[in-house]
């Protein structure tokens, strides 16, 4: 008789490249926020120096140095906030792990 449910093989590998993946990208968003995180810093101060230090009537330079200074900082924040959720899943998989140790028994 032919199984009627998902293959689970498929599901698995799919799991797995998810997960190489995701780890993939925690450890490039922490390699970039440990060697140039201070480069977004930098960035940002000097856009927004520009938009103070421009004539006020330069609505157009102001407007471009107060948009590249936001997309720099949602682009850092955005790193971190990979980096952050990713951590926090590997502690709640590590609490699962534990737990299931806890109430089962360790299990190879």
């Amino acid at each position: 008789m032919a199984p009627s449910g998902p293959s689970t093989t498929a599901t698995t590998d799919s799991n797995a490249v998810t997960h190489r993946d995701r780890e993939q990208k925690y450890r490039r968003a922490c390699e970039v926020l440990a060697d140039a995180g201070w480069l977004f810093d930098d960035f940002v101060n000097n856009e927004m120096r520009r938009v103070l230090t421009s004539d006020p009537d330069d609505m157009t330079t102001r407007e471009i140095a107060y948009n590249r200074a936001r997309v720099a900082t949602e682009l850092k924040t955005g790193l971190a906030s990979l980096v952050d959720e990713y951590e926090a899943d590997a502690q709640l998989h590590e609490r699962r792990e534990h737990l299931k140790e806890s109430l089962y028994g360790r299990r190879n």
